[in-house]
Formats: C-alpha cells, sequence, structure tokens
C-alpha cells in the first residue's frame, strides 16, 4: 500500500474512533451529570424529620383517665297494646296511661379526663358528666374503677372538675395557652370510641373560635378527635396541656375543637372551692368594631357598647352608648370578644378601670363589677317579618323604609316610646345585611339625631354621598343596637 493511501486509512480510523468516543461521551453527560447538582435536591441543612411524639405519650398516658358516666332517666307511661282503645278506658278509666309505674332505664356513656394534682382533682368536659347519676374513673393500666365526685362544674365553657379517693397520681403539667401558634404540633389523647388511651397528632389549625354566643374562644385542630376524647389532653411539644378536647365539627371534615388551658386555670379554683364559677359583668351589649366604625368613630380598636343595663356597673359608673371600650385595666381591648373575657376573668365585686373613647375623647372610669347572673342583656337579632306594603326607597344604605303608622306599630308590637322609621326590602348582598338590619327594624337616630318622620329622614339621606359614613341607632325585637354603614 502506498505512503498516501495509508496516511487515509490512519485518519479515517481516527476520525471513527472520535466519533465513537464522542458519542459515548455524549450519552454519560446527558445520562449522569457528573457536575450538575438537580434542582429538586434540598440543602442537607433544610431536611427536618417529623417529629417523635412517643415521649410525649409515655409522659402523658398515665395521667389521662377514662370516665364512666351513668345516666338513669323514666320512660313515659307504657300499657299493654298502647292502652288507648276503648276496653282499657272501660275497664282502667280515662287515666289507665298515668296509672301505670315507671320504667327506669340507666345509660352509659363515656369520655376523658386528665389528672391535675396528685390528690386525685381530675379536669374534664361538663357535657360528659351532666346529669349523671354516678360517675367512675378508670385509670391507665388499672382495672379498678374508681367512684368520683363531681366538685363543680362550669357549663359556659363546657369544663367539670372531679375527685377519685387516691393518692400519689402521676399529674399533666398545665401550660400557657396563649403562647400557642397556628401551624404548631400537639398532640390529643383520651377514650375515642372506646379505645382507651389513644394518641393522635396534628396542628394548631385555628384559635378564638366560637361556635356559638357566650364564652367560647376554642383552638381548633386537625388532630383527629372522636367520640369519646371529649374531656381529654390536648397536649403542646413540651408535653404540657394547653386545651382539654370538646367537640368536632358536626360535618366532620377532621376539624376539632378544645377549651383553651388559660380559660379553666382561670375557673379551677373556683370550681374547686366552691363548685361554681361566678364571673364578673359591666352590663352592657357590645359589638365588634366595623372598617366604617372605625373610621367614623376614629379608633383603630375596642368594643362600641350598644346598650347598658339599668342598675348594672356600667351604668352605676357612668358608661354610655356611644362608648368605645379601648382598655381595661390599662390592657388595650382588641374587639368585643377579648373585652368579654378580660371581663369575665374577674369575679363580681372587683374594681376595674375602664377606659374608653367618647367624642375623639379618651376618659377612664373606676367600675364595680356587677354579677354575670344579674345581666339580661341579650344579642342583636335579626327578625323574619314580611315585609310590610307601601315601601319607599332609600337605597342608598342597602334597604327602604316606610313610614311608622299606626298599623306597623300594632304589628309590630312597639310602645308608644318607639319613634322613627321601618325598614323594609332589604338587599341581601349589602353592608345593612351583613350587620343584622331586617324587615321590621325601626331606626331611631341617624347620626345621634332622632328620625322624627318619614320626610325628613329620606331628605337627610339624599345629602349623603358615596363613601360617607353613618351611624344608626335602630330597635328590633326589644334590643337596641347601633351600626355604621357605608353610603353606597
Amino acid at each position: 500500500m502506498r505512503l498516501k493511501e495509508k496516511a487515509k486509512v490512519f485518519a479515517g480510523g481516527m476520525i471513527a474512533a472520535a466519533l465513537l468516543l464522542g458519542t459515548g461521551f455524549g450519552i454519560r453527560m446527558l445520562t449522569e451529570p457528573a457536575h450538575v447538582t438537580p434542582v429538586y435536591a434540598a440543602p442537607a441543612s433544610r431536611i427536618v424529620s417529623l417529629p417523635d411524639f412517643s415521649g410525649i405519650a409515655h409522659m402523658l398516658n398515665p395521667t389521662v383517665v377514662t370516665i364512666e358516666s351513668v345516666s338513669t332517666f323514666k320512660h313515659p307511661n307504657v300499657a299493654p297494646f298502647g292502652g288507648n282503645d276503648d276496653f282499657f278506658r272501660f275497664f282502667f278509666g280515662p287515666n289507665f296511661r298515668n296509672q301505670m309505674p315507671q320504667q327506669e332505664q340507666k345509660q352509659v356513656s363515656w369520655g376523658s379526663g386528665v389528672i391535675v394534682s396528685s390528690d386525685g382533682y381530675i379536669i374534664t368536659n361538663n357535657h360528659v358528666v351532666k346529669n349523671a347519676d354516678k360517675v367512675k374513673v378508670t385509670l391507665e393500666n388499672d382495672d379498678t374503677k374508681y367512684d368520683a365526685k363531681i366538685i363543680g362544674t362550669d357549663p359556659e365553657i363546657d369544663i367539670a372538675l372531679l375527685k377519685i379517693n387516691k393518692k400519689n397520681l402521676p399529674t399533666a403539667k398545665l401550660g400557657d395557652s396563649a403562647a400557642l401558634k397556628v401551624g404548631e404540633w400537639v398532640v390529643a389523647i383520651g377514650n375515642p370510641l372506646g379505645y382507651s388511651h389513644s394518641v393522635t397528632a396534628g396542628i394548631v389549625s385555628g384559635k378564638g373560635r366560637r361556635l356559638s354566643t357566650g364564652m367560647e374562644s376554642f383552638i381548633q385542630t386537625d388532630a383527629a378527635i372522636n367520640f369519646g376524647n371529649s374531656g381529654g389532653p390536648l397536649v403542646n411539644m413540651s408535653g404540657e396541656v394547653v386545651g382539654i378536647n370538646t367537640a368536632i365539627s358536626a360535618q366532620g371534615q377532621n376539624i376539632g375543637f378544645a377549651v383553651p388551658i388559660n380559660m379553666v386555670k382561670d375557673v379551677f379554683q373556683q370550681l374547686k372551692e366552691t363548685g361554681k364559677v361566678e364571673r364578673g359583668a359591666l352590663g352592657v351589649t357590645v359589638s365588634k368594631l366595623s372598617e366604617t366604625d372605625k373610621r367614623y368613630f376614629k379608633v383603630d380598636h375596642g368594643a362600641l357598647i350598644q346598650t347598658v343595663q339599668k342598675g348594672m356597673a356600667a351604668d352605676k359608673a357612668g358608661l354610655k352608648p356611644y362608648d368605645i371600650i379601648v382598655a381595661l385595666n390599662g390592657k388595650p381591648v382588641k374587639n368585643n370578644d377579648e373585652l368579654v373575657h378580660l371581663v369575665a376573668s374577674h369575679r363580681p365585686g372587683d374594681k376595674v378601670k375602664v377606659t374608653v373613647s367618647r367624642n375623639g375623647k379618651t376618659k377612664t372610669f373606676g367600675v364595680t363589677l356587677s354579677s354575670r347572673d344579674d345581666f339580661t342583656g341579650n344579642t342583636p337579632a335579626g327578625r323574619d317579618k314580611k315585609a310590610p306594603e307601601n315601601k319607599s326607597l332609600s337605597g342608598k344604605l342597602g334597604f327602604n323604609v316606610m313610614p311608622l303608622t299606626d298599623r306597623l306599630r300594632y304589628q309590630l308590637r312597639l310602645g308608644p316610646s318607639i319613634n322613627g322609621v321601618v325598614v323594609v326590602d332589604v338587599d341581601q348582598m349589602s353592608e345593612a345585611y351583613d350587620k343584622f338590619i331586617r324587615e321590621g327594624s325601626v331606626i331611631l337616630e341617624m347620626d345621634r339625631q332622632p328620625v322624627t318622620d318619614y320626610d325628613t329622614f329620606l331628605k337627610r339621606v339624599q345629602k349623603l354621598r358615596k363613601g360617607d359614613v353613618i351611624m344608626l341607632k335602630l330597635y328590633d325585637r326589644g334590643n337596641f343596637r347601633i351600626v355604621t354603614l357605608d353610603v353606597q
């Protein structure tokens, strides 16, 4: 082979080798990128393992008890075959059914509780032992049932205090529910569906939840809570009890609620000493400040006094409707719910300092609290009456009004002291509807000026411009209310 041909063969071989090597390296680079960090790989410092709850379970389980509540009730009189035909009435008389002996039947329900003192005091829910004739408590890994005495109950926050005759018991440490944060881990321990000392875990889903009116301010959690968990502890990651499990959502969806332990600590001593809880009261109805309220009264927090009950603490101290309570004993009041809890944490006869905003000025009153049991104030309520006829337009406010005629006064059962205009045809998409203004509500005042007649009210409304904020005083089903509205 000539030298020139050899050179061509050699060059061709080198090119082929290079192509093979290049192809090989190319495949490796696609399949095994040696110097590229995958975008899905988290830095080692950010990898967090899930918490281990075994230590909390080991620590708290001995303090959790199973509660058996036995109630006795009587069946209505029942005669053979119903006892309602002429045969029985002829031979035994018309009151035969009432002469039959009533039958007693026992009903057993189950719940949970947590030991809070070594000498046998146990916290549970009021509804676990309500109407119980006999209560028994079973400790962990103890087949012996102990008779329990109901020391006291607080239905307002659904708490009961029990006592068993046993010493040197393990006790749970009570934490600070105010320090709880939404999103932190919690553990629920109890007797769900008869499975004693079951442990479930989840997070705090919310705080300050209310299921109805009253003293409620529940912790919401997604830690599984079922029937029988009631009265058991909700525990933080430090092994401290931060709540007493009390309710589940009627719709399910794994939503549970617990009474904050701080509320329990507030009443524990009263229950232990007297068996009941006495709460202080100002004797006012208050409402949450809306954004329009804040602009109208030029405040950024507080609770608006709607009514003042005559003879109660607030009335004696000089508090009035339209006052905004902004602080209690120097502590700022964020809203109406917080005010209720702050006042209720005191007993009747306690002296407190109430700071209000009145006509743009701040003033502090010394108030000696009345008893909550003496307070007869009602929360605002809507009415479902049909709209009276001959309605008139006042659409800037989200509703129409008409004159208060003698016929309407009679239909609405209004006394002679109630004067103004009657609300009709409320727009369900309006702010007025959201604030419970309903057909049949009577507007008594507008911006603190009496509404004397229908024509005057319309003229005043016509002068309003979009963006204005007005205040109305209403009378509805025996209640006086104050609301503010944005003019549309």
